[in-house]
């Protein structure tokens, strides 16, 4: 607002002029309203001022390339009128990358912030200064800014390359249950002393001159593992999700439960993935991961039927 008070001071030296100059008294009328006329913008606009507030909101996650905006509306007392603001925003990205914005000229109807969606990872707006000005644009005051939880930019699936042997996942295993009892699966095997009466298969021994006794089986419940590593470069660490993203729903729609792992900082989370909300809360914490995070210890020091590296060199082993 430096022009407005270049011109009301070009105003106020004009009207001294055109007193000393003149003798009538309508100068000396001018010259006490352009002084008083600070004051009384000031004590107009305060009710204004000191009640604006400024709201913020945007998606919590959206994928990538998707258009996504902040939206911003300014509220104070419905009888007041909106007053002039300047705000200051960062854009800030995973990468530490700065994009500022500067706003003004809001009103009470919601406006629009387009935001940049290009990079996996997460945006978030960082209000750095807010200015609350009168009618005149002579006096600011500073402005309770908010403060926007940070958005996930989930990247699409994309297959990796080579494709992990995942095939014998769907051959289903079975194991004696433990303890015996009523089991819609069962082998038959030789009598061994202990087994219960009850379990003899009699038609069995009497065909094979042996006792045989049916055993109750149950599925092999095996744990597998999808390990998510996210590199600090962004086209990297997009590819590496889209890939997880694309395991984790070929392992749902093939009925196989998993676990996913990552880093966040310098520890290690594991979470269990049964449906597809389940996996796009992993993309969302992988995605809000510290960009210090450190790199997955391998081999895990976790115990599964079959750990999946999401991210590898050309080699094929851990970078």
């Amino acid at each position: 607002m430096i022009i407005n008070r270049l011109l009301y001071l070009a105003l106020l030296i004009l009207s001294l002029i055109f007193y000393f100059a003149s003798s009538i008294w309508v100068a000396w009328l001018l010259l006490v309203l352009v002084v008083a006329l600070p004051l009384l913008s000031l004590l107009a606009s305060l009710p204004a001022m000191l009640s604006c507030r400024l709201d913020a909101v945007m998606a919590e996650t959206v994928e990538q390339n998707e258009k996504a905006v902040l939206r911003l509306r300014l509220r104070s007392w419905p009888v007041l009128p909106i007053p002039e603001v300047q705000i200051r925003v960062n854009l800030r990205t995973r990468d530490q990358e700065r994009d500022m914005r500067y706003l003004s000229h809001l009103s009470r109807a919601d406006g629009v912030l387009n935001l940049p969606t290009e990079r996996c990872g997460f945006l978030v707006p960082e209000f750095r200064r807010g200015r609350v000005y009168d009618v005149l644009g002579l006096f600011r005051l500073p402005m309770r800014l908010p403060k926007v939880p940070p958005m996930a930019i989930l990247p699409a699936e994309l297959p990796p390359v080579p494709m992990p042997q995942l095939d014998q996942l769907l051959q289903q295993q079975l194991k004696p249950k433990p303890g015996g009892g009523y089991s819609e699966l069962h082998d038959h095997r030789a009598y061994r002393p202990g087994d219960p009466v009850k379990d003899i298969h009699w038609k069995l021994s009497l065909k094979s001159d042996e006792l045989v006794v049916r055993e109750p089986l149950e599925p092999v419940h095996r744990r597998v593992i999808l390990a998510v590593r996210t590199p600090r470069g962004a086209e990297s660490r997009a590819a590496n999700l889209g890939n997880f993203r694309y395991l984790s729903r070929w392992l749902l729609d093939h009925d196989v439960p998993h676990h996913a792992v990552w880093m966040e900082g310098s520890s290690v989370q594991l979470r269990e993935i049964r449906t597809e909300e389940d996996t796009l809360s992993v993309l969302r914490a992988a995605c809000m991961a510290p960009e210090d995070s450190a790199d997955l210890p391998w081999p895990l020091p976790l115990q599964a039927q079959q750990i999946c590296q999401v991210g590898v060199t050309k080699g094929g082993a851990p970078e």
